[in-house]
């Protein structure tokens, strides 16, 4: 189910009935998951993503770029791996808490993936250093921390909300801005209706490329790949890089 819309089931209030811990991004993003877990196990323990970073990591970060999102208003922080290395320990610590007995196991699990972390992101800092354009332009605004640790610049076509309905006024706006900047390329959710960018790509002439946020399971059976971040992610820098014409 797509988060921003998703009400929980009473299979979920069962499940969350009978947990140690509940794992979710943060109260912007699943309003549901606080109200569940006060009514369902007043005792669970609630990991909320965005707890993991520290806010004086994000204090810095928006200091040192003028268009780093609002944290309250912007949810999508996972999609820049620079933010995402913090979830990993904090994963790690939440997993130990519940079960002391495996917790040698949690850390060296999380030290390993922490390590193809940290090479994801030297392998986004080379590949989107040589570029033709460092602008690109999105269906709405899901790719604003990526844009900000990689030095990049995200124009969105309705905002934050993936629903919104822009008026004639933005719509020709952001068509002007995009011309200007030189966008060489639009990037849409695959789990999105894409017709308003492909309207937009269309109208400038412009490739559409898909962008897996990993927001919604995908259907029919899986391969590990399809559950993997790092795999998914390197992926997305391919899209990324086509967008941008990387050398």
């Amino acid at each position: 189910a797509e988060p921003h819309e998703y009400e929980p089931t009473p299979n979920d209030a069962m499940a969350i009935q009978n947990a140690k811990i509940l794992f979710y991004d943060g109260s912007f993003m699943e309003p549901w998951a606080d109200r569940l877990a006060s009514s369902s196990n007043t005792g669970i323990v609630r990991a909320a993503f965005i707890d993991s970073i520290p806010s004086s990591v994000l204090a810095q970060m928006k200091a040192e770029h003028k268009n780093f999102p609002n944290t309250e208003q912007d949810p999508h922080l996972w999609l820049s791996p620079q933010l995402a290395e913090y979830y990993v320990p904090y994963i790690a610590e939440k997993l130990s808490e519940a079960d002391p007995a495996n917790a040698t196991h949690y850390k060296a699990n999380a030290d390993a993936y922490g390590a193809r972390l940290k090479k994801l992101d030297a392998e986004y800092q080379a590949g989107l250093k040589n570029c033709t354009t460092r602008t690109f332009l999105t269906s709405h605004a899901f790719l604003n921390y990526q844009a900000a640790a990689y030095n990049l610049t995200a124009l969105s076509i309705t905002g934050t909300s993936p629903d919104a309905e822009p008026s004639v006024q933005q719509m020709a706006a952001i068509l002007d801005e995009s011309k200007a900047d030189n966008v060489q390329g639009v990037i849409a959710e695959t789990d999105e209706v894409e017709a308003l960018s492909q309207s937009i790509a269309s109208e400038l002439n412009l490739p559409l490329y898909p962008y897996t946020t990993m927001e919604v399971l995908p259907a029919g059976k899986h391969t590990a790949g399809d559950n993997d971040y790092v795999t998914i992610m390197e992926n997305n820098l391919q899209q990324m890089r086509q967008t941008l014409q990387c050398r």
